[in-house]
């Protein structure tokens, strides 16, 4: 299965934007092994390798759209969604060309809401990844996150947000009412309370 968000796409088509939905590597069809964003158990994560095969992917679509007459790839808007959302984070703090902002809906990573609602795995990582990619990021970013997120809960978003920020990051947090069960939707679910 594959992550179309075609009520997303259309919000931005409307707006006069042009609009790319890759499947990461190991996702939909792509399905393969090893994964390539594999960060460890639980007890030993390091994100840098997922951030870096998120990166590369994104980098390769931004590549992809600046072959395309219908795209101005000298003006892109980097969205993510969970993992996602981290990975766009980290692209934030890369400098690609023509990227001049991020979203972030509700990213992280080593999340597991069922046996570890609110309590991701390796936190301090996660939170090392975000004030790293802030100290190089110089594109404006925002965060976007539901206070019932079962994957992070409402706490942890604003610490990332503040060690982005504290190590030069320049990023919005919104911190959205809850939505139905499980916030970690927001982007889909809580689309009448981010669209504009």
């Amino acid at each position: 299965p594959r992550h179309r968000y075609l009520a997303v796409a259309r919000y931005w088509t409307r707006r006069g934007f042009a609009v790319l939905v890759p499947t990461r590597l190991g996702y939909g069809e792509t399905g393969v092994e090893p994964d390539a964003e594999y960060s460890g158990p639980c007890n030993a994560k390091n994100y840098r390798g997922l951030l870096e095969a998120g990166v590369i992917q994104v980098s390769a679509a931004l590549q992809y759209a600046r072959r395309q007459p219908w795209a101005d790839a000298d003006r892109a808007i980097v969205m993510g969604a969970s993992v996602g959302g981290f990975i766009t984070v980290a692209v934030a703090g890369r400098r690609l060309p023509g990227v001049v902002a991020a979203i972030n809906f509700s990213g992280g990573a080593g999340g597991d809401p069922k046996e570890r609602p609110g309590n991701p795995c390796g936190p301090r990582q996660l939170e090392a990844a975000f004030a790293e990619a802030g100290r190089t990021a110089r594109v404006p970013g925002l965060f976007l996150y539901s206070e019932n997120d079962r994957f992070w809960g409402a706490d942890l978003p604003r610490r990332w947000h503040a060690a982005y920020v504290a190590a030069g990051g320049r990023a919005r947090l919104v911190s959205a009412p809850p939505i139905g069960e499980d916030g970690h939707q927001l982007l889909n679910r809580g689309f009448r309370l981010w669209r504009k």
